[in-house]
């Protein structure tokens, strides 16, 4: 059962509810001292209503946007309702034999910097994705901004990782999972879940495991908080959700055609003969992630079209390449000055190594330059050449 909140107008001369609707959604009404509750039946929802969801406006250049939009759950689309799993166990952390609680100090963080995640710490407390804590553990957050001037939240989390068992990871590589693609499926669909690691929580006696250190800048007062989901920027985080997602999307029912659907971690990509065939995939597959308690993105979707952009490639029938984006980051990519930036420059040359006409040759003297013990590189005539 689904929970709605809404506006009760007792001087309204027309009805919000009609009595037929009512009916056929099975709903039930709850007149409590400070609010009402109206409950619905999730799955008559998808069918008996049609709404036009206000946070979600349609694309214009997709024409078959507004179809899935009135026969798809609405709360898939949701921004301002959490998702949450409804078949996920709370995640257990298990650390390593011997391990001892990390102590990392918090970084002196500017004011304004302060301020501008502020509103997102406040967002995660009343959500209850963030609950206050005291821990022996402690890691610091660091304020991200983006290009638009808005902030993202990001934990260090690197001492964590290295006292926790690693689970064996069994995400699929990119390139081998495209070849799944038959040369005869031509329409594509690709999702990417909102907010997915918080749709999985987190067992109460594995939470202070990941505290952090905040000081409000409206109220002045320090205090550690911690996650009661899945964290962003654990080691384990990955596997353990694109475990649990595969696991819960072997219940959805697919449709008959020829078609298939990619799973990586959280995004999904549909692959169908027809355009029919990927508008009622596609229909299916998000009333099926609704129901299941995932939110997609709407900005972020790509629905019912015949070239795609999966993982950073480009997908259409028959065809696989590289994206533009990816090809623009790696022409951009400023040469390595130690160790660490090599091994970041390598990993992102090594995820397009496909399309690079012998590869392992091509960057040999790079990896020569990764041996031994020292941060700073020592450039050789044949590494400046390889990485030109």
């Amino acid at each position: 059962m689904g929970i709605h909140q809404f506006l009760y107008l007792p001087n309204s001369p027309k009805p919000l509810l009609g009595r037929d609707l009512l009916e056929n959604l099975g709903a039930i009404i709850k007149f409590n001292k400070d609010k009402l509750e109206f409950q619905v039946n999730e799955e008559q929802l998808i069918t008996a209503l049609s709404l036009t969801i206000s946070c979600v406006e349609p694309k214009p250049e997709n024409h078959n946007f507004e179809r899935i939009l009135s026969e798809t759950y609405p709360l898939v689309w949701a921004t301002d309702v959490l998702g949450r799993s409804k078949q996920a166990a709370p995640i257990v952390v298990e650390l390593k034999v011997g391990a001892k609680p990390v102590k990392r100090r918090q970084y002196p963080l500017r004011i304004e910097d302060r301020k501008g995640i502020e509103p997102i710490i406040k967002r995660f407390l009343e959500l209850g994705l963030l609950v206050e804590c005291e821990s022996d553990f402690n890691t610091p957050i660091l304020p991200v901004k983006k290009p638009n001037g808005d902030y993202r939240l990001v934990q260090d989390l690197r001492a964590v990782n290295e006292i926790t068992k690693t689970s064996h990871p069994v995400v699929a590589n990119p390139y081998t999972l495209l070849t799944r693609l038959k040369d005869n499926l031509a329409w594509f669909t690709v999702l990417e879940l909102k907010d997915a690691f918080f749709c999985l929580p987190l067992a109460p006696k594995s939470q202070k495991i990941f505290a952090f250190e905040w000081e409000s800048v409206d109220r002045g007062r320090k205090t550690q908080l911690t996650w009661t989901v899945l964290p962003q920027g654990w080691s384990n985080s990955p596997t353990i959700f694109g475990n649990q997602l595969a696991k819960e999307l072997e219940q959805w029912e697919r449709l008959l055609g020829d078609g298939t659907l990619l799973q990586y971690v959280d995004d999904l990509l549909i692959a169908t003969v027809t355009e029919e065939e990927c508008i009622e995939w596609t229909v299916s597959l998000l009333n099926f992630l609704g129901l299941s308690g995932y939110r997609a993105s709407q900005q972020k979707a790509q629905l019912v079209q015949k070239e795609v952009v999966y993982l950073g490639y480009e997908v259409s029938r028959g065809q696989r390449s590289l994206g533009a984006a990816r090809k623009e980051a790696i022409c951009q990519m400023p040469k390595p000055e130690t160790v660490r930036d090599l091994r970041a420059s390598l990993g992102m040359t090594g995820w397009c190594r496909l399309w690079i006409y012998q590869y392992e040759i091509l960057a040999k003297p790079l990896y020569d330059l990764l041996k031994g013990t020292k941060n700073v590189l020592v450039w050789t005539p044949e590494a400046e050449g390889a990485f030109k």
